[in-house]
């Protein structure tokens, strides 16, 4: 699907067609689910917070301006609802609730990509250590990290999404590799 099919969809969301959302959704939700996993480190709690920025995009689709591609929109979205969740987590303990827009209930279904036990190893100790330590970085590192080192985008993308200076992510990146390294270095990982 390309930006032009993005749009397409958009419009057809906006007009009142609510079944094209499931089109940006099945699009865009491993992007989004793995971006959030690496916050969290949780899987039910991921589905549920991918969920979430899911409603608050179809809610906001109208306040999109087709000045910048959707997916960096939609990254920015995502940040700022993961931020905006710790910060809640750290100050009270969550409920989750179905969300309503008028009449309709909004329930969006993810699938379950969940790999059979069987087929991988769940535990791999190097692994564990590098979310454990992902998951330990200070805000700033972990987000830009997940954007460049995760999720691939490009600096401009990340400049974009953070709404940062092009120096001042390169530096973020440096110093959040620093500190990672440092960090499995003195878990004897590196």
């Amino acid at each position: 699907m390309s930006p032009i099919n993005d749009i397409e969809i958009i419009n057809r969301v906006i007009e009142g067609d609510k079944e094209a959302f499931s089109q940006i959704v099945q699009k865009y939700q491993n992007m989004v689910f793995k971006y959030v996993y690496y916050q969290f480190n949780n899987y039910d709690e991921a589905l549920d917070i991918t969920q979430d920025i899911f409603i608050t995009v179809m809610e906001a689709l109208q306040s999109f301006r087709q000045e910048s591609k959707f997916s960096t929109w939609l990254y920015s979205i995502m940040v700022n609802h993961c931020k905006n969740y710790r910060k809640k987590m750290n100050r009270y303990s969550t409920v989750s609730l179905k969300v309503m827009k008028g009449e309709d209930e909004v329930d969006l279904q993810l699938q379950d990509y969940r790999e059979n036990p069987e087929d991988k190893v769940v535990n791999e100790d190097s692994i564990r250590i590098i979310k454990e330590e992902i998951s330990k970085l200070p805000e700033d590192f972990k987000d830009i990290l997940t954007l460049r080192d995760i999720d691939g985008l490009s600096y401009n993308e990340i400049s974009e999404i953070l709404d940062i200076n092009l120096s001042n992510v390169k530096v973020r990146i440096h110093r959040g590799r620093e500190y990672l390294k440092n960090r499995l270095h003195a878990r004897g990982l590196i």
